[in-house]
């Protein structure tokens, strides 16, 4: 079993008590300062499309067709769900709301579907085992960090996925 992290924190930055200084870690920053710069929509989705990127380069290379999910936690009543994401209610498509309502246990997950359940999962909306039996498990916990357990070496992908803005760490 091959361990990854891929993350957007920069390991070089995080001090000793694993913190990077002055970074957004979820939703509810859009629209805070950081840093000196100021979390637009547009940028929070840029990093999160970056980590579905990573999902889609790294199911490709193992050739998996889709993902199940398992033990799919709600974090909200679908009410207070809705009351919540007003103030992002653009980020929260259709398809976006159907998989909150109805995703289910061991549902297979085509790579479109797969978007908008890691970007519940993202969000810290939903929470689940997502894998592919013996080849790989994705894992996306709070604060944007995610992780992969894999069958094999995905070393060669290091480059792309950091291509795309995020920073790999093996383990």
């Amino acid at each position: 079993m091959y361990k990854y992290r891929i993350s957007k924190y920069n390991p070089l930055t995080v001090d000793k008590n694993g913190d990077d200084k002055e970074v957004w870690t979820a939703i509810s920053d859009i629209g805070k300062s950081f840093d000196g710069e100021t979390l637009t929509v547009a940028k929070y989705v840029e990093v999160e499309d970056s980590y579905i990127k990573a999902i889609h380069i790294v199911m490709d290379y193992l050739e998996t067709p889709f993902l199940l999910i398992n033990k799919v936690i709600r974090s909200f009543s679908y009410d207070t769900f809705m009351e919540m994401i007003q103030d992002y209610r653009e980020l929260y498509t259709e398809e976006v709301l159907e998989i909150y309502s109805n995703a289910n246990d061991l549902e297979q997950l085509d790579k479109d579907k797969l978007d908008s359940f890691c970007r519940l999962q993202l969000r810290e909306d939903l929470g689940a085992d997502v894998f592919y039996p013996r080849r790989m498990k994705v894992f996306i916990g709070y604060d944007y960090l995610m992780g992969f357990h894999t069958s094999k070496s995905i070393d060669s992908l290091i480059p792309r996925i950091e291509g795309l803005g995020l920073f790999v760490e093996k383990h």
